[in-house]
C-alpha cells in the first residue's frame, strides 16, 4: 500500500470515529477505548479477560481449608483455617452471631484512627477500647474454600470484643440497641472461659483430626529414628 492511500484510509477512519464520538456524546478518551474494544473480535476479547482475572488473582492470599461454624447455644459464628495455618473468625460471622449489627451513624462515631470495626467505635465504647484490642483489631484478607475474597479476624479478637460489652454494660453506658450485644457477647464469653477459642476453631471445622493424625505421623517418625 502506498504512503497516500494509507494516510487517506487513516483519515477516514478518523472521521468515522469521530462522527461516533459526536453521535453517542462520548468522551475522546472514553470513546477510543470502546471504540478498540469494539474492534476487537471475541477470542480477543475473551483473551484480554482471562488475562485480566489471571492479575487479579496473582495478588496471594491465603486460602481456607477448613471450614465450620462456632455453636454458642443458639448463637453461630463462622469460623475458617487457612493454608498458612491461620484461624480466623470471618467478619461476616462475628457480625451476624454479636446480632447483625449496624454501624452507628454520624457523631455517634468517635475519630479511632485505627482500623477497628464501625460498631467498635461508638463513643460510649472507646474508654474500654485496650491498645491490645486495636493492636489485633486488623482484619485478614483470605479466599474461602470456594474462592470468594473476604475477611476475617484472629482468634483472640472475639473474646476482647465480648469483654468491651462486659465492661461497658456494667459501667451502665450501652444504648438500648446495644443490649442485645451486650447479652450476646456473655454468653460467648462464659462458654469461652471453658476452651480456648484457637481449640474451639479447631474442633469445628475438624482440623483438630488433622492435627491429632500429623502428630501421631510425627511420633512414629520419632519412634523409627531411635
Amino acid at each position: 500500500m502506498n504512503t497516500r492511500k494509507k494516510v487517506s484510509l487513516d483519515l477516514d477512519q478518523e472521521r468515522r470515529r469521530t462522527r461516533w464520538k459526536v453521535q453517542w456524546g462520548v468522551p475522546a478518551r472514553a470513546a477510543g477505548g470502546v471504540a478498540r474494544a469494539a474492534a476487537l473480535s471475541g477470542d480477543e476479547r475473551r483473551e484480554i479477560a482471562r488475562k485480566a482475572a489471571k492479575a487479579r488473582w496473582a495478588r496471594h492470599l491465603p486460602q481456607a481449608t477448613h471450614e465450620g461454624v462456632l455453636r454458642f447455644g443458639a448463637i453461630e459464628i463462622e469460623v475458617a483455617v487457612l493454608d498458612n495455618g491461620q484461624r480466623v473468625i470471618t467478619q461476616t460471622g462475628l457480625m451476624v452471631g454479636l446480632g447483625h449489627i449496624r454501624p452507628p451513624k454520624g457523631r455517634q462515631y468517635y475519630r479511632s484512627g485505627a482500623n477497628l470495626p464501625a460498631f467498635l467505635t461508638v463513643q460510649s465504647l472507646e474508654p474500654f477500647i485496650s491498645e491490645d484490642l486495636v493492636t489485633i483489631a486488623s482484619p485478614i484478607e483470605f479466599r474461602t474454600k470456594q474462592g470468594v475474597k473476604t475477611f476475617g479476624y484472629a482468634p483472640n479478637f472475639l473474646p476482647k470484643v465480648c469483654d468491651v460489652f462486659a465492661r461497658a454494660q456494667h459501667a451502665g453506658v450501652l444504648k438500648a440497641t446495644q443490649h442485645n450485644i451486650a447479652n450476646r457477647a456473655q454468653l460467648i464469653a462464659e462458654q469461652l472461659e471453658r476452651s480456648c477459642t484457637m481449640r474451639l476453631i479447631d474442633v469445628a471445622t475438624s482440623y483438630q483430626e488433622i492435627r491429632e493424625t500429623q502428630a501421631q505421623q510425627n511420633t512414629y517418625r520419632r519412634e523409627e529414628c531411635i
